[in-house]
């Protein structure tokens, strides 16, 4: 074989070599155009959110860890806040007769021996004084100057609204269940937030004919006088303290298109993490199933992961 010969053998092998590289190429394209678009998922399955150390500390996302917690088990029922009536009281004439003076109005503070009102009797035709039989705060003046009373009209009703009543319904099926003793937490319904605690001091021994139900009491501090009587409330009894294998905070968890979740941290990002729920207490719920003891999850700000997965998700259904 010639110089020339040679030279062209080289130069068909090297276009050869060339055209098979170009095809190989070719094939490949497809496959890892496939892997790229492929979902990027956690070491359990999950949907991956990649988040900078940045955006992180910008959403005010907090990490903790799963584990064992005491819940407490608690029933909610509707109460009503009202007047502590060992300490109100309504203030009635001495004797008949009619109504000349009247001294005090509605929410005016009075102390004992406070006089209150003057009434010419229709026995003596005297005049005499009614005194506040004791220091609080006037609640109720159904009479008025000029009025005609008796024994059995009330003047005033004077209330000590330092403490009130807290009163709720004990049905059939929670007989027994609720007992005096147990702590329960309030809960303002409308109006300013605002809450309290105290135990149960009374569990009424009947049950009414018509209702079947009889009624739990709760006395209340109110020095500043923010429960008013007649205020509708949340009682939270609780009646079971428990504690529980996996608890994570309520503000871990999120709403899913499947169900409750939680998002797992790690090295990869945050991994959504669908679990199922028991019990809870408002601060703290059991994770049934889902999550192991000592998992690294969100604990604040998951609703942010949340809405960053919605919508990446979003993005790739475009």
């Amino acid at each position: 074989m010639n110089r020339s010969q040679r030279t062209a053998t080289l130069l068909t092998a090297v276009l050869l070599a060339s055209a098979t590289a170009v095809s190989s190429c070719a094939n490949k394209a497809p496959e890892v155009a496939e892997h790229e678009a492929a979902p990027h998922t956690g070491a359990h399955g999950g949907a991956i959110v990649e988040l900078s150390p940045e955006a992180v500390r910008s959403a005010g996302i907090t990490i903790g860890t799963s584990g064992a917690q005491p819940i407490d088990v608690a029933l909610e029922l509707p109460g009503e806040i009202k007047l502590n009536s060992e300490r109100s009281v309504d203030v009635r004439p001495t004797y008949a007769g009619r109504v000349t003076t009247m001294y005090a109005t509605l929410g005016n503070r009075v102390s004992l021996g406070q006089p209150l009102a003057e009434i010419l009797s229709n026995e003596s035709l005297g005049g005499y004084v009614v005194s506040a039989p004791m220091g609080g705060t006037i609640v109720a003046r159904p009479a008025s100057p000029g009025s005609a009373v008796d024994l059995g009209s009330v003047l005033y009703t004077v209330a000590d609204l330092s403490s009130v009543w807290l009163d709720f319904p004990v049905y059939v099926q929670q007989l027994g269940r609720i007992r005096r003793g147990l702590r329960v937490r309030v809960r303002a319904e409308g109006g300013p937030a605002t809450s309290a605690s105290g135990t149960i001091s009374y569990v009424g021994p009947l049950l009414d004919v018509d209702t079947r139900t009889t009624y739990a009491r709760v006395v209340l501090p109110n020095p500043d006088g923010r429960w008013q009587p007649g205020r509708l409330v949340t009682a939270v009894v609780v009646v079971e303290r428990v504690t529980v294998p996996v608890a994570v905070p309520e503000d871990a968890i999120v709403r899913v298109g499947t169900g409750a979740a939680v998002f797992r941290a790690d090295s990869s990002g945050f991994e959504v993490q669908p679990v199922t729920l028991g019990r809870s207490d408002g601060t703290m719920t059991e994770i049934v199933t889902g999550l192991e003891r000592g998992a690294r999850i969100v604990t604040r700000n998951a609703f942010w992961l949340k809405a960053e997965l919605e919508k990446e998700a979003g993005g790739h259904e475009d």
